[in-house]
């Protein structure tokens, strides 16, 4: 059963190769390295291209953000939320902000931190009350943010399988002699070898993963939601 917490391992790989009826020219001890390899390469990419981190930390980092004067901060991509401090020159090494919760939103992954969620009192009398400050203090590197920064928990499941394709499909490419679809016969003497792929289906992977990498992309706009400091 593949593990999606973590990318393609060979017999991941090799699934793909038998379903495309490939034979590779790499094998024995060297297939292994070579599969890690290329899986370096296209994950690499992947992280690249996207500007993503698809498998989480395995523990709370700290990392620090200019603080935008209101009472939301955008961050990386999290996981969970440990705590945010508020650092500079009055307050070394910091104090912590109290009442932040992060934003939950609805099949999307979690990029956004505010203070003072809630609501006045809708009576009058409890309305009377001693305002406290719940922002983010305006400065340059000032919130420390620790949290368990990853896009999710697990790698999403159809851009794994087009990562797992595109390992596959680069292998087959390979193997053919610089060819990633057809057909390359090998004579040696009497022997004669045959390494074929189905086009169609190598096209195909190769497609999924353009189209995986695509969706996943990170937006190059940021939320326009009143995020300009406020230099009270």
């Amino acid at each position: 059963m593949s593990n999606y917490q973590s990318w393609p391992i060979l017999s991941d790989v090799q699934a793909v190769l038998d379903s495309l009826g490939a034979t590779l020219l790499v094998s024995g001890p060297e297939l292994p390295e070579r599969v890690q390899q290329i899986t370096d390469q296209v994950t690499g990419q992947v992280a690249r291209v996207t500007q993503r981190q698809f498998i989480p930390d395995t523990s709370a980092t700290v990392r620090s953000y200019d603080g935008t004067g209101t009472a939301e901060l955008e961050i990386d991509e999290f996981v969970s939320f440990t705590g945010a401090v508020a650092v500079g020159l009055q307050a070394d090494p910091g104090f912590p902000l109290d009442n932040v919760l992060p934003v939950v939103e609805q099949n999307k992954p979690l990029t956004r931190l505010l203070r003072g969620v809630g609501s006045l009192p809708a009576f009058p009398v409890a309305a009377v009350y001693q305002p406290v400050p719940t922002i983010f203090p305006a400065g340059r590197q000032n919130i420390q943010v620790t949290a368990t920064f990853g896009f999710g928990v697990s790698i999403p499941i159809d851009l794994w399988q087009a990562v797992c394709g595109e390992i596959a499909r680069r292998l087959v490419a390979e193997s053919l002699f610089g060819s990633s679809l057809g057909r390359v016969e090998l004579k040696e003497g009497d022997i004669s070898t045959t390494w074929a792929t189905s086009s169609t289906s190598a096209l195909d992977l190769a497609v999924q993963y353009k189209a995986s990498v695509k969706l996943y992309t990170r937006p190059s706009g940021r939320r326009l939601r009143n995020l300009r400091p406020r230099m009270i």
